[in-house]
């Protein structure tokens, strides 16, 4: 039998055992929870400072934090195992190159990005009841796009980075492969970029998640780009396994504005 990965363990479902307090840890984020009787009992707590993640485990007889606020859930007592599975953000993300880029026309650049994934918290399984969603990591809003026509997004901390190399594994993360295809007359000179997550699947390697690759075709200033979105696993790891649909499954190419240029950035 094959041993279990740290990374399976985190996201595989798991039994709970009634009036038993758990605790699971995915690095930035901290849930504790408890089934007693119909109902499940919740609490979850967000930290700057990475840990090593720790799979769901009883924690009968240790400390944990008095100041804890424990939402609760009617579940039913017919439902006894619980499930975390990796999800992409509920908005729109925004990643920067590790330096402003120039694509020159007529060419393509590959770049890796490195997406916080939000941990929906299921009863039951395989097909169970959410019960919430709860951000690994704390992102901060930008605004991307003009003034009067942009949409709020999140801005990723991580740069897109030109090899898979210098990209660190987290068990929080996906890594999202991006292909920027410069159709354009001219380079393309951007420092940010618009990921549509809202589209992405979530998929499970040995060590590592991952997202579909995706294809974004610059076409000019004055044009959207010409995303596409791959509708297999990434071809960058063997042996990958979906464990979260895209919320808003897509076409497979959709125009929409994903660039941001350089001269038009001011105060954006």
């Amino acid at each position: 039998m094959a041993t279990k990965t740290p990374l399976a363990e985190l996201w595989e479902p798991a039994g709970l055992k009634e009036n038993v307090l758990y605790q699971v840890d995915f690095s930035t984020l901290t849930v504790w929870l408890k089934r007693s009787g119909e109902d499940w009992y919740l609490a979850s707590r967000k930290s700057d400072n990475e840990t090593a993640p720790s799979p769901l485990r009883e924690i009968k007889g240790r400390r944990i934090p008095k100041d804890l606020s424990f939402s609760r859930w009617v579940v039913g007592g017919d439902l006894s195992t619980v499930r975390f599975i990796p999800a992409m953000p509920d908005r729109s993300v925004v990643v920067r190159p590790a330096v402003p880029l120039k694509v020159p026309a007529g060419r393509d650049a590959l770049f890796f990005t490195s997406i916080p994934v939000w941990v929906r918290v299921t009863a039951g399984s395989p097909e169970g009841i959410t019960l919430c969603e709860l951000p690994s990591l704390v992102l901060s809003n930008t605004w991307f796009g003009e003034p009067t026509a942009g949409e709020l997004c999140y801005a990723l901390r991580t740069r897109a980075m030109r090899t898979l190399e210098e990209i660190e594994t987290r068990a929080y993360s996906a890594i999202c492969p991006i292909t920027v295809r410069n159709r354009a007359p001219k380079e393309l000179n951007f420092e940010r970029l618009c990921v549509r997550v809202e589209h992405l699947s979530v998929y499970q390697g040995s060590d590592r998640l991952w997202t579909n690759e995706l294809e974004v075709r610059f076409q000019g200033e004055e044009h959207s780009s010409q995303v596409t979105i791959g509708r297999e696993a990434p071809g960058f790891a063997d042996g990958l396994t979906k464990v979260c649909d895209a919320r808003q499954p897509a076409e497979k190419t959709l125009l929409r504005q994903s660039f941001s240029v350089l001269r038009s950035l001011t105060g954006f």
